[in-house]
């Protein structure tokens, strides 16, 4: 069968995307500590001891969110347009895409792995992550079991513009039997 060769774009709404595949996994926070499996301190103060559970030590990779938030950086700075940094009072929509590998989706938290990306992209995408006004994210297993991540970036000028346009969580309903009696049913 002959191969075939794709090209891989961004979405044509977007105003700005990036996109990485393979590589190492993308870090959160939450990978700085590792919980002390076993383990119960105490601790004596005076008269009374202290139990310590849930213990946590610094994981000797922990090095590697900085590592990962410089990588990711300078991917950034390789693809910044002339519009980047989005200036204040802009606001942004950030739309993420995780690519998680199947041992891992379980293990790490969406808003950890968010939390770290927004931290990369302070200062080079927008002045401030406060600009961002609406955040989606999602995280999958890719098919070839790999890691990945994928950015967009919208300006939102008006709720027309935005992905999130016409979604609502809740909405009002005009009741049909209004229980207040009307002034003419007062009378009587």
């Amino acid at each position: 069968m002959p191969s075939k060769t794709v090209t891989i774009k961004p979405h044509p709404e977007l105003d700005w995307a990036i996109a990485k595949w393979g590589g190492v996994q993308i870090p959160t926070k939450q990978d700085k500590f590792k919980p002390l499996i076993g383990f119960q301190g105490i601790i004596q103060e005076g008269d009374e001891e202290i139990i310590l559970n849930d213990l946590y030590v610094k994981n000797p990779d922990a090095k590697s969110i900085d590592s990962f938030i410089s990588e990711l950086r300078e991917l950034i700075k390789e693809n910044m347009t002339s519009n980047l940094p989005y200036k204040h009072p802009n606001k942004i929509e950030v739309i993420l895409s995780f690519d998680i590998q199947k041992k891992r989706f379980f293990e790490v938290d969406i808003d950890n792995l968010s939390k770290c990306i927004l931290d990369a992209m302070n200062g080079l995408v927008f002045d401030d992550d406060s600009q961002v006004v609406n955040l989606l994210a999602m995280k999958h297993t890719h098919p070839w079991n790999t890691n990945g991540l994928s950015i967009g970036i919208k300006l939102v000028e008006d709720s027309n513009r935005s992905w999130f346009n016409g979604i609502k969580l809740f909405y009002m309903e005009e009741n049909k039997e209004d229980s207040t009696p009307t002034t003419e049913e007062n009378k009587s």
